[in-house]
């Protein structure tokens, strides 16, 4: 708690009287701020661990986009961007830490719930705006554009093994399966030469507040991709990767077909989109998993997210 106190003594000219842990993401730990006057929500990303390094190099950037999104579009009130530091950036940095400060929203996150057909229409909504103006950011987003690569470094590099007492042994020829698919998917994606904007990328329950409105937050994965890596989310049964509450798509895009008329639907785009995320979650669990500190209940906890995952592998390869 001293480095935060100073950090935000330092970097924002703000006293806390009082720190409170927060519920945060995977990527970072998160915090309430509170002055007496006004509260904060503070992300810290360690810079230690292995998934981390990627995100914060283009951190900055996704950032001020965020923030230009914010201020000069229909997104105003929709979406939130950090609070900048005294000496103008969008990020205070330590040694051993980066950190984020927003303005603190007041609301819950319906990351275990089902959507209602209201707050359908209003992410339906978010994302149309957010399509409609991501061609036109004034950024140089060449380093976000779109590879089609498929982020598999790791779990390449993984022996097989007869031991199925580990998810991944058990699940090798479904993951490798999957892999293989996946670059065949990309090459033909990649071959259809789509428009590119700017999306969020990352749309689950985690990344939503219920205000006195839906907010679309966490846009640290900004990329420079097709509408698709943004639409998965939506279409078949795959939101938030939870079958049971069936499909959202058909309430989802009438209102994004608005903003959007010229959109057409391309199956095999949002296969490739839902397939690859379920491979980089693999990815990153394992990678966490194998080269991070992290205590046995993190470790019970990420087996979890792995056996969750590759069971939707089963879902998606042919």
């Amino acid at each position: 708690m001293n480095e935060i106190k100073a950090v935000l003594k330092r970097y924002y000219n703000i006293s806390a009287d009082n720190i409170t842990p927060a519920v945060g993401g995977w990527s970072a730990a998160a915090y309430k701020i509170e002055t007496g006057q006004e509260s904060f929500f503070l992300k810290e990303y360690d810079k230690k661990r292995c998934n981390t390094t990627a995100q914060l190099e283009k951190l900055n950037l996704c950032m001020d986009i965020a923030s230009w999104l914010e201020n000069n579009t229909g997104l105003n009130g929709r979406i939130n961007a950090p609070l900048l530091t005294a000496q103008g950036s969008v990020r205070a940095e330590t040694q051993s830490h980066v950190y984020l400060l927003f303005s603190y929203i007041d609301g819950v996150t319906p990351q275990g719930e089902p959507l209602t057909l209201k707050q359908q229409e209003e992410l339906a909504d978010i994302v149309g705006e957010l399509h409609c103006v991501g061609a036109d950011v004034p950024f140089d987003v060449s380093s976000l554009k779109e590879t089609y690569e498929i982020p598999c470094t790791e779990l390449l590099k993984m022996p097989r093994s007869s031991d199925d007492t580990f998810c991944l042994n058990k699940h090798y020829d479904v993951i490798m399966q999957s892999i293989e698919q996946a670059h065949k998917m990309a090459k033909h994606v990649k071959s259809l030469d789509l428009p590119l904007i700017i999306c969020h990328t990352d749309i689950h329950g985690w990344n939503l507040m219920q205000s006195d409105r839906l907010i679309l937050i966490d846009w640290e994965s900004l990329k420079y991709t097709p509408v698709e890596a943004d639409l998965y989310t939506f279409w078949g049964d795959w939101y938030w990767g939870d079958s049971k509450w069936g499909s959202y798509w058909d309430s989802f895009l009438p209102v994004y077909s608005k903003l959007n008329p010229g959109y057409i639907v391309r199956e095999e785009v949002l296969k490739f989109y839902q397939l690859r995320r379920h491979i980089e979650d693999i990815e990153e669990f394992y990678k966490e998993y194998t080269y991070d500190d992290i205590t046995k209940d993190e470790a019970d906890e990420i087996i979890t997210c792995l056996e969750r995952e590759c069971k939707f592998l089963f879902t998606l390869i042919e």
